[in-house]
């Protein structure tokens, strides 16, 4: 099966901060589980790994084709992962259906080609959106990772996030080697609970080494509660309940961890988005839950379509 997938737009999206860019690609390690992707016209290299040939996975479990002028991209790891792979890249989930009614009248498919007067402002942008990024996928990260990323994150630029998020693997992260290649895994609670305070410091978390070293130390005690079985509002009330974990973190967390598709984080961008084209204003929770009530089940994808297409600055484009 091919399953249409845009890597360049869903892995700088903002959702992920564990791949690099490398020759025809990109690299990286997501729970112990080491990929690397590339061009599918890239050949059989990848990310200069010297022409992998065992524990591809190039079936339907792991080929992802589309978003790219040059044929789609090959996802390479062992065979005994590409099961979480598929998950991990929402292979096999559309999301045409579940934006089609905000979406013109749901007309996916007459973005820049007709007369749009009639439509709302919003609907305009969204289709836009879609139209350009329409291989943008939601991701389904760890938690764990994907709570340490996001309070990484916090009042901090992408570049300085992924030097922070690489730094804490490099120090306290398992090596792992594959396909002649060494990555390192994101450490575990127990193992950043370990290094301390001081620990974290060493590579750049500032003010939040205390938020993220208290998280640690909670979640090597007690666990994580299965909040995909939580219904929002208490999976959203859990995670706040991390120091450092504020009601946008959390949302980020929800959207690109679990099934909550009602997450709606509000930041910078989505809030400009809003303003600008859906005529909203108040605080960002009171803007958030207007888009709630407006996309309802979709509110988590058409979150990302707007963000990615807000920052790419897609409306100088059009």
């Amino acid at each position: 099966m091919h399953a249409r997938c845009d890597m360049e737009a869903t892995l700088a999206s903002g959702q992920t901060f564990a791949f690099v860019p490398c020759t025809g690609g990109f690299s990286g390690i997501v729970d112990r589980r080491p990929v690397m992707i590339h061009r599918e016209s890239d050949g059989d290299a990848g990310c200069g790994a010297g022409g992998i040939t065992e524990g591809v996975a190039r079936s339907a479990e792991g080929f992802a084709a589309g978003g790219t002028t040059s044929g789609g991209y090959i996802i390479e790891c062992p065979e005994a992962d590409a099961a979480f792979w598929r998950r991990y890249f929402d292979l096999d989930r559309h999301y045409g259906e579940l934006l089609s009614k905000y979406i013109l009248g749901g007309n996916m498919h007459v973005a820049g080609s007709g007369d749009m007067s009639t439509s709302a402002p919003g609907e305009h942008f969204l289709a836009m959106c879609v139209e350009a990024f329409n291989g943008l996928k939601l991701l389904r990260q760890p938690v764990w990772e994907t709570i340490c990323a996001f309070i990484i994150s916090a009042n901090n630029h992408q570049k300085r996030i992924e030097s922070i998020y690489r730094g804490l693997s490099r120090l306290y992260g398992e090596a792992i080697e594959w396909a002649g290649m060494n990555f390192y895994a994101f450490p575990s609670a127990q193992a950043l609970a370990a290094a301390g305070e001081d620990g974290l410091r060493q590579v750049g978390l500032g003010y939040r080494a205390p938020y993220l070293w208290d998280t640690a130390k909670s979640v090597a005690m007690s666990g994580l509660a299965d909040i995909d079985n939580l219904a929002y509002e208490n999976a959203l009330k859990y995670l706040m309940s991390f120091r450092g974990v504020g009601e946008k973190v959390a949302d980020c967390v929800l959207l690109f961890s679990t099934r909550h598709q009602k997450a709606f984080p509000v930041d910078v961008w989505i809030e400009r988005a809003l303003r600008e084209h859906y005529g909203m204003g108040g605080s960002r929770r009171e803007m958030k839950l207007m888009a709630q009530a407006m996309f309802g089940d979709a509110a988590g994808v058409a979150q990302q379509f707007l963000f990615h297409g807000m920052r790419t600055k897609l409306t100088r484009n059009k």
